[in-house]
């Protein structure tokens, strides 16, 4: 008996599967010809074609060292007779922090990817560089939970329970792609009780105030033609900032539709474009041209964003979703 880890090219998106190659011997059929027995067993794990990146081939590496722990236990299992390969084993002895990086690297938005990365940064803080699957109990994140909420923070303060929160919803996603994928059978995150978190304050903007930031310069005049056109749509950054031109129609009447999908629903959006919107649209580029020349959204976007409010003279701490609660109000 023998275990291969193998790979195959998926046609529709280009992506590497591997799966267990799983031979466990042959029965010789009464005519004289040979039945080989074996199966396949899929990990749900993926390899990126052609990586290019230094992240690409480190999520290439992880991902493989991932598969061959699993085929590692596979094989262990043989060797101890547990040949019922219809049933996953789980696999407790699986590296968790391996794991969880593996979930991280598949992640493509940017503030998801960083959630997950300053929770295995916490994770790992609290509990050292090896645990496994075997280690994460009920018990395990209750100290857990209470060390996030004994902890100080950059600002020298308690941890807020937004915080707390964001850190459990990485983890809880985790332990559920890891049931999935038979690792593990229960989820330990079911019984753990998080504190309530406190409902953030909406900021918006008046009309008053909206006509001060429109007659006062910002730093970065992308970021201010952007805010105001989603202070009119009220659309959020992440599909301001991937806007193009071929996303704009003209309707027999000269009005101008807005149809593109969003990024955070993957929902189909039809939205008829106020005049006073056309005035921050600028001039009209080739069909695949971004709308507006913007940088990732950071905590300097919002810095900008603030030293703005201050020289119009709005007394209000806002970021770039106050233009939707100002859209909405």
């Amino acid at each position: 008996m023998f275990i291969h880890l193998r790979e195959r090219k998926q046609r529709k998106n280009g992506r590497i599967s591997l799966y267990l190659d799983i031979y466990s011997g042959k029965t010789i059929l009464p005519d004289g010809t040979p039945k080989y027995h074996r199966k396949y067993e899929y990990l749900n794990l993926y390899l990126i074609d052609k990586p290019k990146t230094d992240a690409d081939k480190t999520y290439n590496k992880h991902t493989r060292q991932l598969a061959n722990n699993i085929k590692n236990q596979r094989e262990l299992d043989l060797q101890n007779n547990k040949h019922d390969f219809d049933n996953k084993s789980n696999y407790k002895d699986t590296n968790f922090f391996e794991y969880f990086n593996n979930v991280m690297m598949q992640i493509q938005k940017k503030s998801n990817h960083n959630k997950f990365k300053f929770t295995l940064k916490s994770l790992k803080d609290f509990a050292g560089e090896q645990i496994t699957f075997a280690d994460i109990t009920e018990k395990f994140f209750e100290k857990y939970l209470l060390h996030l909420q004994t902890k100080i923070g950059q600002g020298k303060t308690i941890l807020k329970s937004s915080t707390i929160h964001h850190r459990f919803s990485a983890v809880n996603c985790v332990i559920k792609k890891a049931i999935k994928d038979k690792i593990i059978t229960e989820n330990p995150l079911l019984f753990i009780q998080l504190p309530k978190m406190n409902k953030p304050k909406i900021v918006y903007l008046t009309f008053e105030e909206l006509k001060l930031l429109v007659q006062t310069d910002c730093k970065i005049p992308e970021l201010k033609r952007a805010f105001l056109f989603s202070c009119l749509t009220g659309l959020r950054w992440s599909d301001v900032y991937k806007l193009k031109w071929e996303e704009i129609e003209q309707e027999s009447d000269g009005s101008y539709l807005l149809v593109f999908r969003q990024l955070k629903t993957s929902e189909p959006v039809y939205l008829n474009l106020p005049d006073q919107a056309l005035i921050y649209l600028g001039e009209r580029q080739s069909a695949i041209k971004n709308i507006f020349d913007l940088h990732n959204y950071s905590n300097t976007t919002t810095k900008y964003l603030q030293h703005w409010c201050v020289d119009a003279g709005v007394n209000k701490k806002i970021t770039f979703h106050s233009s939707r609660h100002t859209f909405s109000a």
